[in-house]
């Protein structure tokens, strides 16, 4: 009896090791499990305005999506704008307020999409930001966030968007200094104070010069300082509105590279108080940019994710791309989805995009093990 007894116990065992074996098997090939991927909530992003009417509020709840991310602005020169009343720029039509009136928000959550420097439509070339380039100073059409009157403007609009009935605003990716702008006078004036030293565009521009990392500190600093700025004002109007911010692959990824490229540094954009980092982790836009194959290009999309989680934890919200960017043709749902199980369980947030109002079928397959179980659920309620 007794040997029986140890046999059945390690038979027992032997079933169960090779359970946990081919469960954590099945885990690490894909980075995250069926009742994870089950579990997290998505966000669909529109480019289009045109949603009045058209959204499928039960079929999204089914599919796991919570969020609606709803563009704001138009960012073409001279004809572009805002698509919500404002005082402080071209309001191009009230699109904005007329899918409030409508919006299911028992169902969905609202976020505005809004620019954040790239203002080409601007006449008012007083607020204009400077790049250095050819050896010149040329004036851009992007707010000079050095500029005290550039800066009120933008926190007033973005105040006058919190105080709309929106759940979030998403900041767009355009709230960067990039590598050569910055230099208007205001810019030079902040560096020439700060470093005690002239502002000498070569000198500033000179990679890994005493020059050049000073440089970079004080755009960083004024970029999370006008940025701490918004959030706070923001939520001054609304004190539960969400503010979130797109930042670029490079940032987790390269994060001395995208301290120079873009003034961004993952850890003190935390610390402005953003309740979410957006990661544009594109993954088609890597491989066409890093020039990599789709082995290495998956391996590279799986640790960049997993960087920029160690540091966002819960504030992390995953960007998959659904469409070509040059093509504008749909992603094939099995390229889409290879990238979803790449991403780590915990990561509860991610947003799709580019979406239309067409691609309802194509997303039911894409995420359909949240919208089975959703609808398993309901049936078994009946």
């Amino acid at each position: 009896m007794r040997r029986l007894r140890k046999n059945t116990a390690l038979t027992i065992g032997i079933i169960g090791c090779s359970f946990f074996i081919s469960f954590f098997s099945i885990y690490a090939s894909t980075g995250s499990t069926p009742a994870a991927q089950a579990a997290r909530s998505y966000e669909i992003q529109f480019h289009t305005i045109k949603l009045h009417g058209q959204l499928d509020y039960n079929r999204l709840n089914r599919m796991g999506v919570t969020k609606v991310v709803y563009r704001v602005f138009e960012a073409v020169e001279k004809e572009g704008g805002l698509y919500f009343n404002n005082t402080q720029f071209n309001t191009l039509q009230p699109a904005l307020e007329q899918l409030i009136a409508e919006f299911d928000f028992k169902k969905l959550n609202l976020c505005a999409w809004m620019m954040g420097r790239k203002f080409q439509w601007l006449t008012d070339t007083s607020l204009f930001d400077y790049r250095y380039e050819n050896d010149s100073r040329q004036a851009i059409p992007k707010l000079d966030i050095f500029n005290p009157d550039a800066v009120r403007k933008l926190i007033a609009v973005y105040k006058e968007l919190a105080s709309r009935h929106i759940d979030c605003i998403l900041i767009q990716d355009d709230f960067t200094l990039r590598y050569n702008e910055g230099f208007s006078s205001w810019g030079k004036a902040q560096f020439a104070a700060a470093g005690k030293v002239p502002a000498v565009e070569k000198l500033m521009m000179a990679e890994g010069t005493p020059y050049n990392q000073a440089w970079k500190r004080v755009k960083m600093d004024r970029l999370n300082g006008v940025l701490k700025s918004l959030v706070e004002n923001c939520k001054m109007v609304n004190s539960a509105l969400k503010v979130g911010i797109n930042i670029y692959y490079e940032t987790p990824a390269f994060p001395d590279k995208a301290e120079a490229w873009y003034g961004h540094n993952l850890k003190e954009i935390l610390d402005t108080g953003v309740d979410n980092i957006y990661l544009m982790s594109y993954q088609r836009q890597i491989k066409d940019e890093m020039n990599w194959d789709e082995e290495r290009n998956r391996a590279f999309f799986k640790e960049t994710v997993e960087k920029a989680y160690n540091l966002c934890k819960e504030k992390l919200v995953v960007k998959l791309q659904i469409r070509d960017w040059k093509t504008a043709e749909r992603i094939p749902v099995e390229e889409v989805r290879a990238y979803l199980d790449l991403i780590p369980p915990q990561v509860e947030r991610v947003c799709l995009t580019p979406v239309k109002v067409e691609d309802y079928d194509y997303l039911e397959e894409l995420i359909g093990v949240a919208a089975k179980n959703a609808k398993g659920r309901e049936e078994k309620g009946k």
